[in-house]
């Protein structure tokens, strides 16, 4: 005869591991909903957060609001508006994932906030765009014989042919790339607008010039480095000995290296400047939003704005042709 006593105690401890193990994966589903950039960027916030309130005494979570008015005040004298925001959104989501309401939602809170930002302003000084011009110079300044150059000719090209931001320049593999008689089709697996991996379709066609050509300068460093499969951005030490995949910050330091190296005020121009350079160069060439945000991969027509806002200033302008 069976036990039902036994029967009931086995089910309660079979539902048990299942809900532990569905427990389990969910904190996985939630760790991964933010970037990793993301998490790190928050992380970093609500530590400076926690050791601001702790050096005045004040409770930090839950923060009162009154608390959250004065780290923003002072925040002020030396964050933008930009990075305030970002950290205010890092303290109200630490307070509501910990079953608190959020002090920066409160009238208090946002009443400052508005006045800081009339303050501080909330213009971005972006980095510079890269124009097509440009990028010639840098290419032809290049040591074409050399192998790093080979590698930063392809790196610059590419990264900004198809609009890349840094992080998925660097983490372009050979097995994402598709030849055909066109030219190259990357195949995106995730980006900074992509969390879910979707997955996006860039294409780069063939270019007039060798020297800017995507397809040809991608041939050349694969063909230069031997490379077959994995990470197609390397690490080259100074015997040109190929080894690991590329970092974002390596991709800054390209752009600026090769940048100075033409007269051009490496502080001014940055990763973020060849996908600017492209966007600012095609809307300069009457290429349509539309067209733009399926390379670029923009989601809303606003953020494409902030890069070619200054292309098309001359433009049609009202100071032109009037006799001055």
């Amino acid at each position: 005869m069976i036990d039902d006593s036994k029967l009931q105690t086995q089910n309660i401890n079979e539902l048990s591991i299942e809900i532990q193990e569905l427990q389990n994966e969910a904190s996985e589903h939630l760790a991964n909903s933010k970037s990793e950039n993301t998490k790190r960027a928050y992380e970093l916030d609500w530590k400076q957060f926690e050791t601001w309130c702790s050096s005045h005494s004040f409770s930090f979570l839950p923060a009162k609001p009154e608390t959250v008015v004065y780290y923003i005040t002072y925040l002020g004298k030396s964050f933008k508006a930009s990075s305030i925001k970002r950290k205010m959104t890092t303290i109200s989501q630490r307070h509501e994932t910990a079953g608190f309401k959020s002090p920066t939602k409160t009238p208090l809170v946002r009443g400052v906030w508005e006045g800081l930002q009339r303050k501080i302003g909330i213009k971005e000084n972006g980095k510079e765009a890269l124009w097509l011009h440009e990028l010639r110079q840098v290419i032809e300044s290049l040591q074409q014989e050399k192998l790093i150059s080979i590698r930063n000719r392809a790196l610059l090209v590419i990264g900004w042919t198809a609009a890349l931001r840094r992080s998925e320049l660097v983490g372009l593999n050979i097995e994402n790339i598709s030849h055909t008689r066109d030219g190259l089709i990357l195949h995106l697996n995730s980006s900074k607008t992509d969390q879910k991996a979707e997955g996006h379709h860039v294409a780069l066609p063939f270019g007039s010039n060798p020297l800017t050509c995507p397809v040809r300068s991608y041939e050349d460093w694969l063909a230069a480095a031997g490379i077959t499969e994995g990470p197609v951005f390397r690490r080259i030490d100074r015997h040109a000995n190929i080894m690991g995949r590329l970092t974002d910050q390596s991709v800054r330091l390209v752009v600026k290296k090769c940048c100075e190296e033409v007269g051009l005020d490496p502080k001014r121009y940055g990763a973020h400047s060849l996908r600017s350079g492209f966007c600012s160069q095609a809307a300069k060439a009457g290429k349509t939003e539309h067209q733009i945000m399926k390379q670029t991969r923009h989601k809303r027509s606003d953020s494409l704005q902030r890069y070619i806002k200054k292309t098309n200033l001359f433009d049609d302008n009202a100071a032109s042709g009037i006799g001055l």
